[in-house]
């Protein structure tokens, strides 16, 4: 049962909305909502324990900054799995989600070896191992704070037999040949990062935004040295920018590829680059 509200007496979240509004915050009230509940708080309350009010004006106060709420969660969902998430450590949206649901039904077809190119948190490399049980994945990043986090989240779901974490910038350190290439890597132009929102501008870190003055300078170097780490027939997968796609595909014309596209995500915007090797 409901209590009833005295009258007069606002609720936390209310409240707490009115502030995260006040802040820019989207969608204030049901990010009000959230962290009351991540502060301790029932969702019905109208005012709980006193460790709970300061934790949640506490979590307000960070929202209000624009921290993500993911940061102060310590965790985000990624398709039928959780995984931490770290300052310094980008993380994971639904446009990644689209990438790994796309990285997945490929994979399921061809040689059981991937390779996922700047890992982060690592969630590309664990849905694909996840998907497909006897396949091993490597994951490589140049951050060795994502390196930790992908670690840790590895260890979590008990993949360390089948998804190696390593040091490499790109394809630096990386050997053999592969089914799959996946990457999100960085790629907004450098002019466009001052417009992004604040909760990317200011706390995701740069290398993973940051693709040079075109937004384009990961995806050419990708482009470059993939060939030699693809099975024939293996495929080249990458999540891309709005309007990157007819410069992306001039890249990928005529040499190593035997066909190349461009699709879409869900809200309709150019998002993904996929290439066969020829």
């Amino acid at each position: 049962m409901v209590a009833p509200r005295a009258e007069g007496v606002r609720s936390p979240v209310a409240e707490g909305a009115q502030t995260l509004a006040s802040a820019g915050v989207p969608s204030p009230e049901r990010e009000a909502r959230a962290l009351w509940v991540l502060a301790g708080g029932a969702p019905w309350e109208m005012a709980g324990p006193n460790f709970v009010r300061r934790r949640y004006r506490a979590l307000l106060a960070a929202r209000a900054r624009r921290v993500p709420r993911p940061l102060l969660e310590g965790e985000i969902g990624f398709l039928d799995f959780d995984v931490r998430v770290w300052p310094g450590v980008f993380i994971p949206r639904p446009e990644t989600e689209e990438l790994a649901e796309r990285a997945v039904q490929l994979f399921r077809s061809l040689p059981p070896r991937a390779l996922d190119l700047g890992t982060g948190t690592g969630v590309l490399a664990i849905a694909l191992a996840r998907a497909r049980p006897k396949a091993t994945v490597l994951a490589v990043d140049r951050s060795p704070r994502a390196l930790a986090c992908a670690r840790a989240n590895v260890r979590r779901l008990g993949l360390e037999g089948r998804i190696q974490v390593q040091n490499s910038d790109w394809f630096s350190s990386v050997e053999g040949r592969f089914g799959l290439v996946v990457s999100n890597p960085p790629y907004v132009a450098r002019g466009d990062l001052p417009r992004l929102p604040p909760e990317v501008r200011r706390y995701e870190p740069r290398r993973a935004l940051d693709g040079g003055e075109d937004g384009l300078d990961a995806i050419r170097e990708i482009l470059e040295g993939a060939p030699a780490h693809l099975f024939p027939g293996g495929w080249l997968l990458l999540e891309i920018g709005d309007g990157q796609g007819e410069v992306v595909l001039r890249f990928a014309d005529g040499g190593a590829w035997a066909e190349a596209r461009v699709e879409r995500d869900f809200a309709g915007r150019e998002r993904f680059f996929l290439a066969r090797c020829g």
